[in-house]
């Protein structure tokens, strides 16, 4: 039976929407390396070694040498066929659609920042690979995460009939913390409660106020189409290079983007955490990217968990009933536990 929906949804900064739930800004646009945003800032102005920095970052990597680039070890299986490109090795698994910004990494979705090519994949991607995925940097085996439950006060965030987004990421948020704070990691939250209303630069500056590993921003989604359900995990783009959603252009560098590594990192295992809950598990919309304030304001490695569709039937138990969102939790906590383990 088809659940009757009438949802209201108060958006912050969250402006890059997704395909579902706002139109692209234009039907096509070429792939462009690693391209500018012409109002932040113009080539011809900048100084003759960053434009060359600029122009090497967007290099890419021949997929003949791309085990290597992907800190993948000697003797790793490649497979071409006319649509993807698949490498096995080191006990990763990972598969580029050609021509296309997705690709599958160890099971999960993932955005690149620029299409591969027939030949090639970014530099900028395979960097990013490499330092979050397969040779990571070691984290502190005790960690100081603030983790921000969206909205808040009389900011309700998405609603369908009497549930709010600010309740269910509340709930989530709180059994997040007891969860970790178990394994040994210094939790704070941005509120602990429905109250005191925060706005995004008081987030952001909570993360810049305190000594913290990571920033974990907790939402629920919502769109007009009701088919749209699934698991969103979002980092900022890669210096330069556009968001995913079509409406998401590159922006002048930001504070946040110095902590790309370790945030891709964190959305990796947050991700493959959700997306291995038991039965039954949430669709998987991919590792995205797009500038969310809280994202770029944040000095500290910073991701947005979107946990699912409050407008879809599929997903609406799991972010309304209490069973659901204890599962959300448990795989939130799972995934943020995985990436600071040594």
């Amino acid at each position: 039976m088809r659940l009757r929906l009438f949802a209201r949804c108060a958006r912050d900064d969250r402006e890059q929407m997704t395909d579902d739930r706002r139109p692209s800004a234009s039907p096509s646009r070429l792939a462009a390396y690693c391209r500018l945003s012409t109002v932040d800032c113009r080539l011809f102005s900048l100084p003759l070694v960053l434009l060359l920095a600029l122009l090497s970052g967007c290099a890419r990597r021949p997929f003949h040498n791309l085990p290597e680039a992907l800190g993948l070890p000697p003797g790793t299986e490649r497979v071409l066929t006319e649509t993807q490109v698949t490498l096995r090795g080191g006990g990763h698994t990972f598969t580029f659609d050609r021509g296309k910004r997705t690709a599958t990494l160890d099971g999960a979705r993932y955005y690149l920042h620029e299409p591969a090519t027939m030949n090639a994949l970014g530099a900028k991607d395979s960097a990013l690979i490499r330092q979050a995925i397969v040779r990571p940097t070691p984290p502190p085996a005790r960690a100081t995460i603030l983790l921000d439950p969206g909205h808040g006060a009389s900011d309700t965030g998405c609603r369908v009939g009497k549930t709010h987004e600010k309740n269910i990421t509340l709930a989530v948020a709180l059994e997040v913390k007891r969860l970790l704070e178990a394994q040994g990691h210094r939790v704070l939250m941005t509120r602990a409660a429905d109250g005191p209303q925060r706005s995004l630069e008081e987030r952001a500056q909570m993360g810049a106020a305190n000594a913290i590993d990571a920033f974990v921003s907790i939402h629920v989604n919502s769109a007009a189409n009701a088919e749209a359900r699934g698991i969103e995990v979002y980092t900022l783009p890669a210096p330069g290079c556009d968001g995913t959603a079509a409406n998401s252009p590159a922006r002048a560098p930001m504070v946040g983007q110095a902590h790309l590594p370790a945030a891709t990192r964190l959305a990796f295992c947050v991700q493959q955490a959700l997306l291995t809950m038991e039965a039954p598990a949430p669709a998987d919309r991919g590792l995205r990217h797009a500038h969310f304030k809280v994202l770029r304001d944040t000095p500290a490695p910073a991701i947005l968990i979107e946990m699912g569709f409050l407008t879809n039937a599929q997903d609406f138990p799991l972010l309304a009933e209490a069973a659901g969102q204890q599962r959300l939790a448990v795989a939130i906590a799972r995934g943020l536990n995985t990436a600071f383990t040594p």
